[in-house]
């Protein structure tokens, strides 16, 4: 859980996803590409305070980072009432408006979908917004959000090859198979997958917001436990 969203609010990045199961490989993609560009992830998982309204941490997390990443690869109801989730719709409204008021000097927004023409029949006003498609693929989100990231962030942002990023992803991918998750069925938790990410991106001085005692205070590390 983070505490300190103001200090590092012109590095943060908020990312904007469905929480299922079957999104988290494309949401750990997602994360790996914010964190290897230097920057820092954070999404409503990271939020949870209970006395706090959740639209209200909602705001206060978009207000305090500098970019926000939106994915609507996922748009049709699930489950037995098929219903849809429009939470992504409503955070992403709010990141849209914060740029759009602020005339993109204090928020940039960023638009991921699955395919280059379905959104057209969901939300047809992201077409004015120019939103980039990864077919569903892990490398190409972690391209797009990289790349995107590269060009508006300088000089804050890390000016990596695109491939020394995916490569590092697909290092990352097979080192998360070796961790003994403390979710059901040894899954490795959300808190647990960014903590190797961080240990990677660290490692190639990548992500450097441990080095300091404040970063420490505000990133402690989280133990990992490995497969024998």
């Amino acid at each position: 859980m983070r505490n300190d969203l103001v200090t590092y609010e012109k590095c943060q990045v908020f990312l904007n996803y469905p929480f299922n199961i079957e999104f988290r490989s494309l949401a750990n993609a997602m994360h790996f590409a914010v964190i290897a560009a230097g920057l820092i992830p954070l999404c409503a998982t990271d939020l949870s305070i209970p006395d706090r309204p959740r639209l209200e941490m909602l705001v206060d997390a978009i207000i305090h980072c500098h970019y926000s990443v939106h994915d609507f690869s996922r748009f049709k109801g699930y489950g037995n009432d098929n219903f849809a989730r429009f939470n992504m719709p409503i955070e992403m409204g709010m990141a849209l408006f914060h740029a759009l008021n602020t005339q993109r000097r204090l928020h940039r927004c960023a638009f991921f979908v699955a395919t280059p023409h379905d959104y057209h029949k969901f939300a047809s006003d992201l077409a004015g917004l120019d939103p980039k498609h990864y077919n569903n693929e892990e490398l190409l989100l972690v391209a797009g959000i990289y790349g995107w990231l590269r060009d508006v962030g300088k000089p804050l942002v890390n000016e990596l090859p695109i491939v020394d990023v995916k490569e590092k992803y697909n290092y990352f991918k097979r080192e998360l198979e070796r961790i003994q998750g403390s979710e059901s069925e040894g899954l490795p938790s959300h808190d647990e997958a960014q903590e190797l990410m961080y240990k990677i991106c660290s490692e190639c001085k990548w992500w450097e917001w441990r080095e300091h005692k404040l970063g420490k205070l505000e990133f402690p590390l989280l133990p990992l436990s490995w497969k024998a």
